[in-house]
């Protein structure tokens, strides 16, 4: 532990401090410790491929899924495409579920009110309550923001592998009204 009292001590101890750094025994240490663990890792290796092997698996299965984690722009680009796949179908064969989905989401998306959050492996789109150009009070406030106990009910999809689940489920028999048939 250094004790300084005066100016003339404090400017030795950074001179000293600084003069280790770049003496190059600083960096000759770090190097050592890298291959040291380097070695280390290697043996491990050899002694239990298993679950060598399994933790590359499971790496390499995390790197894909981040890799394909879709963003909020496919997620807008998805929209719109199914929102033109359901306006070319006529309403009275037009499934009244799969349209009321997508209206309900290009009006948020035209509110600006969607936003993503990523984990990693997998994104969640979800419904705020104000666009962020909106620069007023409620909208700024920390203590009105949407909380984690309203969050919930505020997910409108879940986006993994390059797909957004619950667009896809609601674009299920998009052309089918299932109340035509009910009539004969």
């Amino acid at each position: 532990m250094l004790t300084v009292h005066d100016g003339r001590e404090n400017r030795h101890c950074v001179l000293v401090m600084v003069s280790y750094c770049f003496s190059g025994q600083y960096f000759a240490n770090i190097s050592n410790d890298y291959k040291t663990v380097a070695v280390e890792a290697v043996q491990d290796a050899r002694q239990h491929p298993f679950k060598t092997s399994a933790y590359f698996a499971s790496l390499s299965v995390a790197a894909y899924f981040m890799k394909t984690n879709p963003t909020k722009h496919q997620f807008e680009s998805q929209l719109t495409e199914r929102a033109n796949d359901v306006a070319v179908v006529g309403e009275l064969i037009r499934n009244p579920n799969s349209d009321k989905h997508i209206r309900h989401l290009v009006c948020c998306a035209n509110a600006g009110q969607l936003r993503r959050t990523t984990f990693g492996v997998f994104s969640v789109m979800w419904i705020d309550n104000y666009d962020k150009a909106v620069d007023i009070y409620e909208a700024r406030c920390k203590l009105l923001k949407v909380g984690w106990f309203e969050l919930p009910e505020r997910i409108i999809d879940i986006g993994v592998l390059g797909h957004w689940r619950w667009l896809e489920k609601a674009m299920t028999d998009y052309d089918i009204n299932p109340a035509e048939w009910d009539n004969q």
